[in-house]
Formats: structure tokens, C-alpha cells, sequence
């Protein structure tokens, strides 16, 4: 069709009229909506800042309460406290210095979980429920609240159980629960044989026995804290149902959703949710690999398909027993490793035979806090482990700084 399109030659009939070829077709376009410059150059990186309240043991002890001090919805103030090693090394008191910065948002002492997940994370999650991918993680020094934001107590949930309870609040009356679509590589996905499914449901059952097992068994010290801290699924029953967004999509669109956990220890990945057979310590180490368009995965890394969010809560708090935590004297309960909860999301045609649409990702990391030793007095394992989240947490400022000349070129 093509070579007879080409090989054809129209006949001429005479000259043609072209007296309005330099007509002004600016009054034509001048009803075309203008896209605004603002949102073309929309951040793609958001940085919010989390200012946590004083401890009972940092009230009495004298800390500096004039350190941080908020100017604007998203301006800070810091200036050194006059205890500082500079000004004890003088002997006349030095001016205090101050340093501005400038954040997406900032949540003073006094801003709830709620008031942090809506202003920060709440906007992700819609943006992955319509097809996008988001990652958030948090950051910072060693006790600064970092884990608390990131679940919360059983009380008052942090925003991983807000954003699990938004998601299936969501897709209420949507949910795609057969299990012959699980997620694969990257953004691929395999189609399970009836052997296959049956093999995920006797998995997944297994899995959350675990949780069954360890409630029932003598807690130790660290994991009747944790659980104090995680609390139990009726956390995510307490967020309102009313939180929930309103999707645009047809009537035959379903949501698969699979959620995987694992942790980067002293720079080995390890998958939370395997099952270690009791007097094996060691979990088994994976590896990162690249799918054929030469994005990153992690290869053997179980995801486990949820139907509720009080599902996929459990499946974290199983992931969270197995998370490499130690005791140092900043934090009693200080996280060693980086651990990272995903939340997929097959968006499945479900019409005769089920087609994915698309997959989606919302990726939330809770970042072990950089230290230094000569406040934490850490020695042999702890040492090393300090050195790897440092080393670790170097590079990915190596990384946002990047990100951030990027956004800033023209």
C-alpha cells in the first residue's frame, strides 16, 4: 500500500491560489489553552522536614531549645547552641550564626502523624493508585524520630499504615483477589499456572502463621517493644474510612495489590519475609539485577498478594520482627539496617481473559540514622554497622544532590 502511495504521481491542473499564506493565525490559536510554565517545571524531588519535639530526657538535661526556629511554612532557622565545641574553645563568646533553609513543607514539634501524612505522602499515593511511581523515605540522624513518623504507634499510625489504608480504602469494591497475575522483574508480570496459585496461597498462609506463632510465644525484651510500637492490625482500622480518593477509572478495572519487604545490612540485601528454619541465623543474600530496558530489580525477592490492608500490616509487622535492630546509647531500639516496604499495584482489565493495564509502585524506605560514634560510644559490630549506614547514607546525598542540579537546569 505504501509503494503504490509513493509510486503514483498527482497530475497538475494549473496554479494554485496561495494569497493567504502569510495570514496572521495568531487570532486562530488564541483560544488554545496555554500550559502553565509552573507546572512544567513541577519538582519531581520534594523534601520535607519533620522538626520532633524534645524528649523528657533532653528537656532536663539542659538542652538547647533556640536551635531550630520556623520562619515560613517552609523556612527554617538553625543556629549552633552556645554549648558548641567552637565556643567553648573561645574564651570570649562568638556570636551565634544562623543558616537558613528551605524545604517543600516543614512540620513543626507540634504537627500530628495525620497533619504529616496529608501535607507529604497522601498526594503519592494518588499518584500511584493513577498509574505513577513515588518513592518516599525518610532521613536523618540517629533518634530523630525517623520510625515513629515512618509507622507510628498503635494509636496514632505513622505513613505506611495511613497509605496501605488509603490505598484499599481506595479500590473498596475493586480489588482483583484471584492470584493468577503476580508481578515480575521490574514493571512485568507472569501469569500463574492453577499449581502456581495454589502454591502462593499455601505460602502466604505459612507466612502469616509466623505472626500467629510469635504472639502466642514468650516475647523477649526487643520484640514486646516492637510490638509496643508497631501495635496491632487495628491500627489501620483506626485511620477513617473516609480517607480514601476517588478514582476515575472504567467499571471492569481491577487492583491486584502485592507487597514485598527486605533490608540493606552492612550492605547486603536481605529478604525480611523468608522463613529462616529455626538455628539458621543467616538469611540468605540477594542480589540487584537489571531487567532487558536496564532497570534495576532485586532478583529472588518474595511479594506476597494482599488483600486488605490488615493484610498487608501483618505481613510488615513480620518483615519488622526480622529487621536487624540493636540497642546503643542514643536509641534503645536503633535500627541497623535500611529497610524497604513496596507496594505494587496491577491495574487488570478484568474482562474474559484478565489483561494488565499498567503496574505501579509506591516504594517506602525507613533509612537507618547516621551517627557519630563518639556520641553513640559504639565498638566492634556496632562500629561496622555504623560505618556501613554512613557510607551508605553519603552516597545517596551524592544522589539527591545530583537530583537536585538537575531540577535547578535550564
Amino acid at each position: 500500500m505504501m509503494e503504490s502511495c509513493l509510486a503514483s504521481q498527482p497530475d497538475r491542473v494549473g496554479p494554485v491560489e496561495v494569497d493567504d499564506i502569510r495570514r496572521d493565525l495568531l487570532s486562530d490559536f488564541s483560544d488554545l489553552p496555554v500550559q502553565d510554565s509552573t507546572e512544567s517545571q513541577a519538582e519531581n524531588l520534594q523534601v520535607y522536614l519533620r522538626v520532633r519535639p524534645f524528649t523528657a530526657a533532653e528537656s532536663s538535661s539542659g538542652e538547647s531549645q533556640d536551635c531550630v526556629t520556623l520562619e515560613s511554612p517552609d523556612t527554617v532557622v538553625l543556629k549552633a547552641p552556645r554549648s558548641s565545641q567552637s565556643n567553648k574553645q573561645s574564651d570570649k563568646p562568638l556570636p551565634q550564626t544562623a543558616q537558613k533553609f528551605t524545604f517543600t513543607q516543614v512540620f513543626g514539634p507540634e504537627a500530628g502523624q495525620r497533619k504529616v501524612f496529608e501535607g507529604s505522602v497522601r498526594g503519592s499515593v494518588r499518584d500511584v493508585l493513577e498509574g505513577g511511581n513515588c518513592l518516599v523515605f525518610t532521613y536523618g540522624v540517629t533518634n530523630a524520630g525517623k520510625t515513629f513518623t515512618f509507622l507510628g504507634p498503635e494509636h496514632d499510625s505513622g505513613l505506611l499504615p495511613r497509605s496501605l489504608a488509603v490505598i484499599f480504602n481506595s479500590i473498596e469494591g475493586r480489588l482483583y483477589s484471584r492470584c493468577d497475575l503476580k508481578p515480575q522483574r521490574c514493571r512485568d508480570f507472569s501469569r500463574l499456572t492453577p499449581d502456581q496459585q495454589t502454591a502462593e496461597s499455601s505460602s502466604k498462609k505459612n507466612l502469616l502463621r509466623l505472626l500467629k506463632e510469635s504472639d502466642r510465644s514468650v516475647t523477649s525484651g526487643r520484640s514486646a517493644f516492637l510490638d509496643g510500637s508497631l501495635g496491632s492490625d487495628s491500627s489501620v482500622n483506626s485511620i477513617s474510612e473516609a480517607d480514601s480518593f476517588c478514582l476515575d477509572v472504567d467499571s471492569n478495572v481491577r487492583f491486584s495489590i502485592w507487597v514485598s519487604f527486605c533490608e540493606i545490612y552492612n550492605d547486603n540485601i536481605h529478604d525480611l519475609l523468608e522463613q529462616v528454619p529455626s538455628g539458621h541465623h543467616r538469611r540468605t543474600v540477594l542480589r540487584l539485577s537489571q531487567d532487558v530496558k536496564g532497570n534495576s530489580f532485586i532478583k529472588d525477592l518474595r511479594w506476597v498478594q494482599v488483600n486488605s490492608s490488615e493484610e498487608a500490616y501483618r505481613v510488615m509487622k513480620i518483615g519488622k520482627k526480622n529487621q536487624s535492630f540493636s540497642s546503643t546509647r542514643l536509641n534503645q531500639l536503633s535500627s541497623r539496617s535500611h529497610s524497604i516496604f513496596s507496594i505494587r499495584i496491577l491495574r487488570v482489565d478484568d474482562v474474559g481473559v484478565p489483561r494488565v493495564l499498567g503496574i505501579s509502585e509506591l516504594a517506602l524506605c525507613d533509612l537507618a540514622g547516621s551517627e557519630r560514634c563518639s556520641r553513640t560510644h559504639n565498638t566492634g559490630e556496632r562500629l561496622k554497622e555504623a560505618g556501613n549506614i554512613n557510607s551508605s547514607l553519603l552516597a545517596l546525598g551524592k544522589c539527591i544532590n545530583a537530583m537536585r542540579l538537575n531540577q535547578n537546569a535550564k
